[in-house]
């Protein structure tokens, strides 16, 4: 095996090993086998909640986005207690919340919805 260039098995590092390394070290840094740990943690929960997603079984994981009815997994790409799919959806939302809180805002005390109508206007 000489001649043959071990490298990191983190798929995203792949960075040669050093030719003096002991034949059993699979990455070149404890950062690089932490990742690798977390990558194959977050690739298992996806596998688990996108088969669940395409069987149509509902659980907890999967939601959906009372802004564009879309359905969505929580855990991967999401936070667990997300509400919306999409920054769009959320800032959707925002605006129509705000949009009907202006509305109640500019209706006055006798209920018109501007201040000079309905008002006497000498």
């Amino acid at each position: 095996m000489a001649g043959r260039v071990r490298r990191c098995a983190y798929i995203n590092c792949s960075k040669p090993l050093p030719a003096k390394a002991r034949s059993d070290k699979q990455f070149c840094s404890p950062a690089c086998k932490a990742a690798a740990r977390r990558w194959r943690r977050d690739y298992a929960e996806a596998v688990a909640i996108g088969l669940w997603y395409a069987l149509g079984v509902e659980t907890e994981l999967v939601t959906h986005c009372p802004v564009c009815g879309r359905g969505f997994a929580l855990g991967h790409g999401h936070r667990r207690d997300a509400i919306y799919d999409r920054p769009a959806c959320r800032q959707a939302a925002y605006r129509a919340r705000h949009r009907t809180e202006r509305v109640r805002e500019s209706v006055t005390r006798n209920g018109s919805p501007h201040p000079l109508q309905g008002a006497d206007q000498r």
